[in-house]
């Protein structure tokens, strides 16, 4: 231990002599040693970190896979009888998302609500920390008194956290609703985009079977496996589809599942990994950056090396002395890293979803902390171990013999040749991988979405059943709400829909096509909207075939429905769909209804997904209490939403409308995810290519200085300065084609990881390949011109009168 205090005490003396040197080792190591604290730090919360939920480890989310659609929502009867039939799940639980009004107070407020199976909370281990959990009698039709839980938030918010709120009655879309429990402060439930304030008990009607809104977590049972409890719920679905239809089952609906953290971190966690692996390139070339310039410093002190061996230290003593100054800069590097952690943490969660951040949060926690030592450390024996045992090992006998001049002379190692072709290397996988992310964001860019987003406002609105009981009373609502909006200054079209492109919700269902058989073999699921007259035109989707909706569109009118290309293509094999008649299997009552237009795909979850089949039904022929309003405008949207508040609180004071917002918006969104990847991806390229640049530099320059004199030489024997010129950059070609070839053949291998995050372009594209090798070569030769001018200017006098 004496010693090691000896060699820490030395080292700060030497480090402190230097500040330039150290300076810029610090510098280097702490942006790639913070770097990755920050994404630690997000792995660790996102992928690392269990759900604080009971077992989480068996949690499960499952869908229904239809022709067309691979995650669809599920029916109750499908839900009731999966939970008959099957054995592999302890218990499977519903829940579905809506918005309601709270009124009551001076002005009506959006709640953010969920109807789930009053076994959800129960599957999820948690319990409310005021009150009771729902009951099975709470999920009656018959049950008037219309039960809800409440968040923590929301009783702090909207009852004051009054001590008696359990008891309570709410006005919830003018129903009076009772509060029979208040969930803990920090309870969330991810697989909502926001959080959820309202819990309600969901009734699954057995008959509801045509209807796939529920979305379903299950919990496997005990000793029971992924694929296992799968299989056996396949086989329950099929006996469900049998015995309600009478169909073969092997005609039944597959089933998907997915473990659920697994399903929340499934758009993160390739980018988290991607993004890891960048900056762990990063902090490989730092290393390789300060190796050299430890060597540099390890070279020029040989001679009083090879002193302290021949006064008797030992090879193990001046390897440890050599690693104490190194592992110094490392800490020094994590200490400083650590100041940047906090901004790159700010960077990193533009990155997640918001779902999973109120749930866990990434912040610099003591993992995290407890990382960042272990890096620093390790960073600093790996960047010093190798200069150490190099200069430890040579022969002792020959560098006392020499002079100093004669010691750096033969220090032009490959050792600091090998380090930069590996920084050269890994700046050209990252700088390959930006170009790709670079391409895939303009690719996503410039899809065509079937719809333009410039210029529309939308919003949406919830009304309750208690002020509009009937279809009449919903039809009347929004016929004038449109008629109010349209008389507006500068109002294009408006229409409203139930589920807008791009929004989050979704609404599919099961359909029947006429002419094929009776029995439900027929049956598929399409994605189903509610859209009136005036919604194709607001959004500009293009009618392809047929006709829009218009008056003969009527509740009087024929039955009609509107499909579109990806529906006729998968469900009518592209034959000709006018005329066709399609029944949505919604009730036992519900028309055939005739194909009248066909309109043109969109591209509704998300910009990188494939359209899927839709049918589209006339908002008047089936009033919906939850739709959204899209409004076209020659003017800036945002400039009309006090306009919309307005004329909407002219009609119901009580009335508030939610996420009243530029249409471009949830283009945004979409693309903010790529975009934060991108950016970061470049910083670090960027970075990673400066810091290879600079070792490039720093190899060509140290070794012309350590040649001034053979150099000096061939000038006096007769050698133009351009041989002279040519020499030195003969030497860092050689360098170049070594690191950019090695890079290539590693970029070819990591590409294909970074695929799933990749649209419109290929992992291994070879524009890309021979673009990125192109401009790094040129940055390297740039580096290498610098020293080789400097060269070929020597003066041959002044070079031999030096040692």
């Amino acid at each position: 231990m004496d010693s090691l205090r000896q060699d820490l005490r030395y080292a700060l003396r030497t480090l402190k002599h230097t500040p330039g040197f150290t300076i810029a080792a610090v510098v280097t190591l702490a942006l790639a040693i913070g770097a990755n604290t920050v994404l630690f730090s997000a792995i660790h919360a996102m992928l690392l970190k269990p759900l604080p939920f009971r077992s989480p480890a068996e949690l499960v989310r499952i869908w229904c896979e239809q022709e067309g659609i691979e995650f669809a929502s599920v029916t109750p009867t499908e839900l009731l009888g999966w939970r008959e039939h099957s054995k592999g799940f302890s218990e499977l639980a519903g829940f579905s998302r809506r918005d309601l009004s709270l009124t009551g107070g001076d002005t009506p407020e959006r709640v953010r609500a969920a109807r789930v199976t009053t076994n959800f909370f129960k599957l999820l281990g948690a319990s409310p920390a005021q009150g009771r959990d729902f009951a099975e009698d709470d999920a009656q039709p018959r049950n008037a008194s219309r039960t809800v839980v409440v968040s923590h938030a929301f009783w702090r918010r909207s009852m004051a956290g009054a001590a008696d709120a359990v008891g309570r009655d709410i006005l919830l879309d003018g129903h009076s609703h009772t509060v029979v429990g208040v969930l803990p402060e920090g309870f969330t439930f991810p697989d909502f985009g926001d959080d959820v304030e309202v819990w309600m008990p969901d009734w699954m009607d057995p008959e509801a079977h045509g209807n796939h809104y529920m979305r379903v977590l299950g919990r496997l049972a005990p000793g029971i496996s992924m694929e296992a409890a799968t299989s056996d719920l396949l086989r329950a679905a099929r006996t469900v589809h049998e015995v309600r239809v009478g169909d073969k089952p092997d005609k039944a609906h597959k089933v998907t599942t997915l473990l659920w953290q697994e399903h929340l971190t499934s758009s993160s966690r390739p980018v988290l990994w991607a993004l890891w692996g960048a900056v762990g390139f990063v902090l490989l070339i730092a290393c390789a950056n300060v190796a050299n310039l430890l060597l540099v410093r390890a070279l020029a002190r040989q001679r009083d090396g090879a002193i302290r061996a021949a006064l008797g230290a030992s090879r193990r003593r001046r390897v440890q002395q050599a690693l104490a100054e190194s592992v110094l800069l490392g800490l020094f590097g994590g200490v400083v890293g650590l100041l940047l952690v906090m901004w790159g943490m700010e960077l990193v969660r533009t990155l997640l979803p918001e779902s999973m951040l109120r749930m866990t949060p990434v912040e610099l926690s003591i993992p995290a902390l407890l990382f960042s030592l272990v890096l620093s450390i390790g960073a600093g024996l790996l960047f010093g171990l190798a200069p150490a045992l190099h200069t430890t090992g040579m022969d002792v006998l020959p560098l006392l013999k020499q002079s100093s001049a004669a010691v750096g002379a033969r220090a032009n190692h490959p050792l600091r040749n090998m380090l930069v072709a590996v920084q050269l290397a890994l700046a050209l996988v990252l700088l390959v991988g930006t170009v790709l992310m670079v391409q895939t964001l303009r690719n996503m860019q410039g899809v065509a979405p079937g719809f333009d987003a410039d210029g529309v406002l939308t919003g949406r609105l919830s009304l309750p059943d208690v002020r509009y009981p009937k279809q009449e009373n919903l039809r009347a609502f929004y016929t004038e709400l449109l008629g109010r909006l349209r008389a507006l200054p500068d109002v294009e079209a408006v229409g409203v829909v139930n589920d807008a492109p791009l929004g989050g919700s979704n609404t599919n269902g099961d359909f029947m096509l006429e002419g094929g058989p009776v029995n439900p073999t027929a049956r598929h699921v399409t994605e189903f909207r509610v859209a009136s007259e005036g919604y194709f035109r607001a959004l500009r989707i293009a009618v392809k075939q047929g006709r829009d909706f218009g008056p003969q569109d009527s509740a009087a009118g024929a039955p009609s429905v509107i499909v579109n290309e990806t529906f006729v293509r998968i469900f009518l094999g592209g034959h000709e769909p006018l005329g066709k008649r399609m029944r949505l299997d919604w009730s036992d009552n519900e028309p055939f209804r005739e194909i009248v237009g066909v309109v043109a795909d969109v591209r509704h979850s998300r910009l990188t997904e494939p359209a899927t089949p839709e049918a589209y039904v006339p908002f008047e022929q089936y009033p919906l209490r939850i739709m959204s309003v899209v409004l076209r405008t020659r003017r800036e949207p945002s400039v009309l939403a006090g306009s919309v508040r307005q004329e909407l609180k002219a009609m119901d004071a009580d009335q508030p409308i939610f996420d009243l917002l530029p249409f471009d918006s949830r283009m945004e969104r979409q693309l903010s995810r790529p975009l934060a990847t991108t950016r970061l991806l470049a910083a670090f390229a960027l970075l990673a290519v400066v810091l290879a640049g600079v070792g490039v530099y720093g190899v060509m320059a140290y070794s012309v200085g350590q040649r001034t004199r053979e150099l000096g030489i061939r000038l006096a024997l007769g050698a133009h300065p351009r041989q002279v010129l040519g020499l030195v950059m003969r030497q860092g070609l050689r360098l170049t084609v070594m690191g950019v070839g090695l890079g290539l053949l590693t970029a070819f291998g990591c590409m294909r990881l970074l695929a799933s995050l990749l649209y419109g372009v290929n992992a291994n594209e070879p524009t890309v390949f021979v673009g990125v090798a192109a401009v790094l070569a040129s940055v390297s030769i740039l580096a290498t011109w610098v020293p080789a001018l400097r060269a070929s200017r020597v003066s041959p006098s002044v070079s031999l009168r030096a040692e």
